[in-house]
């Protein structure tokens, strides 16, 4: 009998785990759809908020297509959280407190995400806002992840090889490298400097970082910092040597940055055509929520090789599989 009990509480956290993969795929989609409304210039096709020319559904164009249908995919991902969180204060006891406080700070995140959408139309695409705008949303983005993690397992159970202090350190020094190009990325964006600097490796056809302020200087710190992600994406490489569950992250961190450079470098000889620049923005909400998880791994993992803990290999293969 107490199989039987067991079955329907498995089913349903396979099913919300499901339904949180879900909700970061639509997330994410989100995020590009809003560089689309940004490359298209329809980020005041719609000049009120939170109606559309004072209407619900309004006279349809190009561009308010564009700026109305972000509009309706966020409610959309609006709703499905609610869905999610309301089943994870269901299944709290199963699925732990660190799970469901990750869910009040996701709900957070996105209130914040909500205001700066409105502020962004009411401040007319002020650099603040949309900046602000793309952040809010990667970070709610990655908290969904962190909550699909958690939830994921909560139903399988993941047996980790430990870790050393410096991967842990390691991971949170990207981390914070990651948010900062993001924020660069953002302002680089919101200023128009994506082509303060025409040329690649260099920025002016002679030299690779001929000043420090203006749209130059910023498109010349953007640049700078790239660098800085990219060295530091090979450390957990490095630590880990490709091995293991953090080891995996590692390598998916370091392709999507690697990509993602290349993507930048491609935007700037090919003069930002619409297909670059929006594969720029996906390139950087992958490369935001690869270092997620490998955070994730980092920080789930045992600390030291004193945690080792005997295990049949086989069993252990297929659970992390």
């Amino acid at each position: 009998m107490r199989p039987q009990e067991r079955q329907p509480a498995e089913a349903e956290l396979r099913g919300l785990a499901r339904h949180a993969v879900g909700l970061v795929a639509l997330t994410y989609f989100l995020l590009v759809f809003g560089a689309s409304v940004r490359v298209h210039g329809a980020g005041l096709a719609c000049p009120d908020w939170p109606l559309c020319f004072g209407r619900v559904v309004p006279p349809i164009d190009f561009g308010v297509a564009l700026e109305f249908g972000h509009r309706v995919v966020a409610g959309v991902v609006s709703l499905g959280f609610l869905w999610l969180g309301a089943r994870v204060w269901t299944h709290r006891a199963a699925l732990g407190a660190t799970t469901w406080r990750l869910v009040v700070l996701a709900a957070a995140v996105l209130a914040l995400q909500v205001v700066l959408g409105g502020l962004t139309v009411l401040e007319l695409l002020a650099e603040w806002t949309v900046t602000s705008h793309l952040l809010a949303g990667n970070t709610f983005c990655l908290t969904l992840l962190l909550v699909a993690l958690r939830v994921a397992e909560a139903r399988r159970p993941v047996d980790r090889a430990p870790v050393g202090a410096g991967l842990r350190a390691a991971s949170v020094g990207l981390a914070v490298l990651v948010a900062g190009q993001l924020a660069l990325g953002g302002l680089v964006s919101s200023s128009h400097a994506g082509l303060a600097c025409g040329t690649w490796p260099t920025c002016d056809g002679t030299t690779w970082f001929p000043t420090f302020s203006g749209l130059v200087g910023l498109q010349v710190t953007h640049r700078i910092m790239a660098y800085l992600v990219l060295a530091a994406g090979l450390v957990p490489l490095a630590l880990t040597g490709g091995r293991g569950r953090a080891g995996r992250a590692a390598w998916l961190v370091f392709g999507a940055i690697l990509l993602q450079a290349t993507i930048g470098i491609s935007n700037v000889l090919l003069r930002m055509p619409v297909e670059i620049t929006l594969a720029h923005t996906a390139g950087a909400a992958a490369v935001v929520l690869s270092t997620t998880w490998l955070a994730y791994e980092a920080w789930r993992a045992p600390l030291g090789a004193s945690h080792v803990v005997p295990r049949a290999p086989a069993v252990a293969e297929e659970g992390v599989a």
